[in-house]
């Protein structure tokens, strides 16, 4: 993490999303056009992710010989995505967002799904360029920059965090900081749903019922593992992670929405 082609992208993704809201707010797209925009830049970023991260491999089949665990080759071959690259992480999740923005037609629940896509795609981008989870594929600059894979990934986190502040930017969404309750209640749904999906994910080791291990954890959301390097051993240090995450989201959170309210005190000055 921090390396130095990870520090370029973050800078080219800042860049971006300078353009990006500056443009938005000379041509002044409504909503509706700039939702269909991002969902179809997002589509296509998914296709391009897919088809980096998609790997032909062997059909085997395990058999135990002279009490040996192997897997025979079967001759056949298919192509396959590793669970972690499934649309499950929130950022992902925006393009179900924005297709819920532009078919409810319930204005109560549009604006509350805008307050969703507001302060997840802003949190949940800067978050991802930060904490990127490609940056240890790349060993030198050279290979991050060329990488098709990390083109993806940091221009369409740069994308939905300009959307995000177009959004909290428009008198068409009127979205107000008390809009924030929604944002966290959407997302702690959200966020225990992935405790049920990273254990269904993830690949549990059995000795008769016994329980002994895991391979491949799942990390939606980071409930499972934690990237503040905290070690988490027994149930207890899980309790308090779920803590510190709670915590920082109580702090980042109204920060994020904070604009809303000076933007509603400058526009009842004016």
């Amino acid at each position: 993490m921090f390396s130095t082609g990870h520090i370029i992208w973050i800078v080219i993704s800042l860049i971006l999303t300078i353009f990006g809201v500056l443009y938005c707010r000379r041509k002044r797209p409504s909503i509706d056009r700039l939702l269909k925009v991002c969902l179809l830049l997002g589509l296509i970023s998914e296709v391009v992710k897919v088809l980096c991260v998609i790997e032909i491999v062997p059909v085997v089949k395990p058999v135990v010989e002279n009490g040996v665990l192997v897997y025979q080759e079967t001759r056949k071959y298919a192509p396959y995505i590793e669970a972690e690259h499934l649309p499950f992480e929130l950022c992902t999740l925006q393009m179900p967002f924005m297709l819920l923005a532009l078919t409810v037609k319930d204005e109560k629940w549009r604006k509350r799904i805008f307050a969703l896509i507001y302060g997840t795609s802003i949190i949940g981008g800067v978050m991802a360029l930060l904490l990127s989870s490609i940056a240890p594929e790349f060993a030198t600059v050279k290979d991050f920059l060329l990488a098709p894979r990390a083109w993806q990934f940091f221009l369409y986190h740069a994308m939905i965090i300009t959307e995000g502040i177009y959004i909290g930017m428009s008198e068409e969404c009127e979205l107000h900081f008390r809009d924030m309750k929604w944002m966290m209640l959407f997302v702690v749904v959200l966020d225990f749903a992935t405790f049920y999906l990273n254990s269904i994910m993830t690949v549990p080791y059995y000795s008769g019922k016994e329980l002994m291990g895991l391979a491949y954890p799942i990390n939606y959301f980071s409930s499972y593992n934690n990237p503040l390097g905290i070690i988490v051993k027994e149930k207890w240090q899980w309790f308090i992670y779920l803590l510190i995450r709670i915590g920082i989201a109580l702090v980042v959170t109204p920060l994020v929405f904070l604009p809303l309210r000076i933007k509603k005190h400058r526009n009842s000055d004016v």
